[in-house]
């Protein structure tokens, strides 16, 4: 639909991270969503063992996709993304081992509408990236569409922004009406303005998981 390669789980190409049988490191058997928690099991040549958390199994990976996380790293801050009820909560884990919920709020999740929009993707994800503003482009063209603010990207097009500012526009947008309803965005999770600039600022890039769940 989309005109781009995917494997049989719709698990496009186009930025995704080819994995391999263990026995066979010629001809990728299907591929990873960019941004997947991973257990990392050894490197081998040009290739490094993984097992995803979320799709399990073991896989190869070209070394070069694959982004180390010290040992040292403990995930005490993660963000919960619900696809079915287009809602948003954050929760923070305390020295006591227990963990707080620190926001909850609506959202909008990604749509299927080929050729430029689709889905939000399910998985466990790290925070790997921030701009305060991350600016898009009309669909079907090479012209600025315009910004999303506080975007906190998680996979390959996927963001926790705030509310869409289109061009020509210039100003910060609080909130829309869509928010909690239906998926309307294009891979991304939109959030109220200020609620994406809380996350923004709160979470820590390489220190925070995001949960994406249906």
């Amino acid at each position: 639909a989309y005109k781009r390669i995917a494997d049989t789980l719709g698990v496009e190409r186009y930025q995704g991270i080819p994995l391999f049988l263990t026995d066979d490191t010629l001809t990728a058997e299907r591929y990873g969503l960019d941004g997947l928690l991973t257990r990392h099991l050894g490197e081998q040549g040009k290739f490094t063992k993984v097992e995803p958390i979320f799709i399990g199994g073991e896989w190869y990976a070209p070394t070069q996709y694959i982004k180390l996380i010290p040992d040292s790293v403990v995930f005490n801050r993660a963000v919960f993304v619900d696809r079915h009820n287009q809602n948003i909560a954050t929760l923070e884990r305390k020295e006591e081992g227990h963990w707080l919920i620190r926001s909850m709020n609506p959202a909008t999740t990604g749509q299927h509408r080929p050729p430029y929009a689709q889905e939000t993707p399910l998985g466990m994800f790290v925070l790997q990236e921030k701009k305060t503003r991350m600016i898009f482009l009309k669909d079907g063209s090479a012209a600025t569409g315009g910004f999303a603010p506080y975007a906190s990207r998680f996979n390959n097009g996927g963001y926790i922004h705030g509310v869409p500012t289109n061009a020509p526009a210039t100003g910060i947008i609080e909130y829309s009406y869509t928010l909690g309803t239906i998926p309307r965005s294009h891979m991304c999770v939109r959030n109220a303005t200020s609620h994406a600039k809380f996350i923004f600022d709160w979470a820590p890039v390489n220190e925070t998981i995001i949960f994406v769940l249906e």
